[in-house]
């Protein structure tokens, strides 16, 4: 019989200490992002109602993690953040910032490299309906890549009204605009144009929507393309909105990493406005994603203004290990070394340390000190301390240097923030 302990369910995996430690450090970067523009963090179920999911969000049912609970009733593993949010936030009125950092679950194709538990980190304004709140989401959204070293990526930014609008010019059904949408998102051109043809969709109109996916570039020229396919009054506020929140991400200074392509359209239904997308250099994966959604939540019979991002925090954990950004952050300042006799002294010295903020481990000179040092080398130990009465001897690894003196001296210079004087 196979060893059990070999195998893991297919798209998880374990995260051993340095991954780990690095990402936590990435995580404590982006909770203070967060916390920086007043987003309070949440934390949501792991399970839900497979019912909230399929009738408000546009993830594929095949997507979804389906248990059952004692009554019969259909669970789901959480598959996305914005709705169990969109939940908590029903019924409370004025602005509602919130953040979070959780585990997502989805039925992805281990073929295309997608894990199907991940780590996402997002914010969510709601109550605000104002171009400034689509900014300052995508800024955050920005802030994050920058402060974590990546300086070389794009965020894609459209509209989805401007799609929709031009849309209901067509007299088709709600399935074919679907599929409209989905081959003008993926640039599919040649079988966009056969199926417009297969729609009898009107010239003029027909020929605007071959445009969109090639509305694509710098903000100034597309939007001046967008213009001149404008067929009614939603399509000329899309491109308005759209205007609108390019100009204040250039008051932010971070118009150079804004690119505008009107063809991006996030597959959750429940967006409404702007969209948009993360792209690193070098990397192939839409690293994070966002937009507004003014109709998701309901109060009082209207929808409560909306709007958000998630960053899959392993996909930027596997773009900051491709440009050797993440080191090895799993480290002890010092290893203290004892003998039996001397064992209540290095215990107290250990827990002075530790007491001062070092990262301190403690073991009885059982092994060489030879068999010590190569071990304490593979664990990033950075010091050796012997203890050897009420002296004691400490051997760096950083620099192969060895200190020497008495423990109340060494001590007290540590306080200091001194170091030994080589006995070298």
């Amino acid at each position: 019989m196979e060893n059990s302990f070999d195998f893991i369910p297919e798209g998880v995996m374990d995260i051993h200490s340095d991954e780990y430690a690095a990402k936590e450090k990435i995580i404590d970067r982006i909770k203070k992002s967060f916390k920086g523009y007043g987003y309070h963090q949440v934390s949501t179920p792991a399970f839900e109602y497979y019912d909230t999911f399929t009738a408000l969000g546009g993830l594929s049912k095949e997507k979804m993690f389906k248990l059952i609970d004692q009554k019969g009733r259909i669970l789901v593993l959480r598959p996305d953040m914005t709705i169990p949010i969109a939940r908590m936030a029903a019924g409370k009125s004025g602005y509602q910032k919130y953040s979070y950092v959780s585990s997502i679950f989805r039925m992805n194709d281990k073929q295309n490299g997608m894990k199907r538990e991940f780590i996402q980190a997002g914010v969510e304004f709601l109550g605000n309906d104002k171009e400034d709140a689509d900014g300052e989401i995508i800024a955050i959204a920005i802030e994050i890549l920058l402060k974590n070293e990546i300086s070389d990526f794009q965020i894609d930014m459209g509209h989805v009204g401007f799609c929709k609008a031009l849309l209901n010019e067509c007299e088709i059904s709600k399935g074919q605009q679907t599929q409209i949408q989905y081959l003008i998102e993926q640039k599919n051109l040649a079988e966009l144009k056969d199926y417009i043809k297969a729609c009898k969709i009107k010239n003029t109109t027909a020929k605007a929507i071959l445009e969109i996916p090639s509305l694509y570039g710098s903000a100034d020229k597309v939007i001046e393309r967008a213009s001149s396919l404008i067929q009614n009054d939603e399509m000329k506020k899309a491109i308005e909105n759209l205007e609108k929140v390019y100009t204040i991400l250039k008051d932010y200074g971070y118009d150079k990493y804004i690119t505008i392509d009107l063809g991006v359209i996030n597959p959750m239904h429940y967006y409404t406005g702007i969209v948009f997308k993360g792209y690193i250099h070098d990397y192939g994966k839409t690293i994070l994603s966002g937009g507004r959604y003014d109709q998701l939540i309901k109060a009082d019979g209207r929808g409560l203004p909306a709007v958000g991002f998630g960053l899959n925090v392993d996909k930027l954990m596997e773009v900051l290990e491709m440009y050797n950004l993440n080191d090895k952050p799993c480290y002890t300042d010092f290893l203290v070394l004892y003998k039996e006799e001397n064992r209540k002294s290095a215990f107290r010295m250990a827990s002075d340390l530790r007491d001062k903020g070092f990262i301190v481990e403690t073991d009885g000179c059982k092994e060489s000190l030879k068999e010590q040092i190569f071990h304490a080398a593979a664990r990033n130990i950075k010091e050796i301390i012997e203890i050897k009465g009420n002296m004691l001897k400490v051997i760096s690894l950083k620099n192969n240097h060895v200190y020497g003196g008495a423990i109340d001296e060494f001590m007290k210079r540590i306080e200091m923030g001194q170091l030994f004087g080589s006995i070298h």
